[in-house]
């Protein structure tokens, strides 16, 4: 089966952004562009059948072989369901930037990410597409932040990217023994694919902005973070939301961890 890449389409200046992610993305994927509108009433098919025909034709394709699927439902909803209906590898979607607003568009994003099963790219409107060499992916105290680096070795393994892996500085000794732990799991899966890696620690008081400042000075390309909310810890959904929308316009690697580890969710790309 070939891999599939779901671009969800409401005609804005974020979704034209994300089909231009996908589309450098696809260099290496190379998968299936699916460009998805999904309208509220039947009555609008027509119209809108025009409308993603027009916002295709306009883009760069090249030789990407691409669909463009017209489904009826709710946007924010139903995009993840739609995704994991079509066994599709990754869902690429654009988030907006209005000042002021980021926190409501970044909680947006969160809805697709909490209602699929597949790993979602998330780039804000102002983010500026160049290929992956650098990916920054965050560990924490839960077993489950470590979800995230399957989907984050294959995107390093395909661009010949490499990966550093940043965990919070705990005393606790308990602490530190799940830090290490999740991330010596992580070291052995970056290795078998034979990627290049370093591992650092940052300050966990404000870590959020240390891990900006952190990306900042290792010029990253890429954020990689498992979502997840029954956590007491930094790695919540408003750590993630904090990430979408981050100040560097850094593209988000995100999944749903109550999903990934379910068997056959890997698709072509992952698996």
């Amino acid at each position: 089966m070939s891999a599939n890449i779901i671009i969800p389409v409401d005609f804005t200046k974020a979704a034209e952004k994300a089909a231009e992610f996908a589309i450098g993305l696809n260099s290496e994927l190379h998968a299936k562009l699916t460009f998805l509108h999904i309208i509220d009433d039947e009555n609008d098919r027509m119209t809108a059948t025009a409308s993603l025909s027009s916002f295709v034709s306009k883009l760069t394709l090249g030789s990407n072989e691409t669909e463009q699927v017209i489904m009826k439902g709710k946007f924010l909803e139903d995009i993840g369901k739609i995704a994991d209906a079509s066994s599709a590898d990754l869902v690429v979607m654009g988030t907006h930037g209005e000042r002021g607003m980021q926190k409501v568009f970044g909680s947006f994003a969160l809805k697709v990410v909490e209602s699929s099963k597949r790993p979602l790219f998330i780039v804000q409107e102002e983010s500026e597409y160049r290929d992956i060499k650098t990916i920054i992916q965050t560990i924490d105290l839960e077993k489950e932040s470590v979800q995230i680096v399957r989907y984050a070795a294959t995107l390093a393994q395909r661009f010949k990217a490499k990966v550093l892996l940043v965990g919070g500085k705990h005393d606790d000794s308990e602490f530190k023994a799940k830090v290490n732990t999740n991330m010596l799991f992580c070291i052995e899966q970056l290795k078998e694919k034979g990627i290049d890696f370093e591992f650092h620690f940052l300050e966990r008081k404000n870590f959020d902005e240390n891990l900006i400042t952190f990306c900042k000075e290792n010029n990253a390309d890429l954020l990689a973070a498992t979502h997840y909310q029954s956590t007491f810890y930094a790695f919540s959904d408003k750590f993630v939301q904090h990430l979408i929308m981050n100040e560097l316009h850094i593209p988000i690697l995100t999944v749903e961890f109550t999903q990934t580890t379910k068997s056959g969710q890997f698709g072509a790309m992952f698996g």
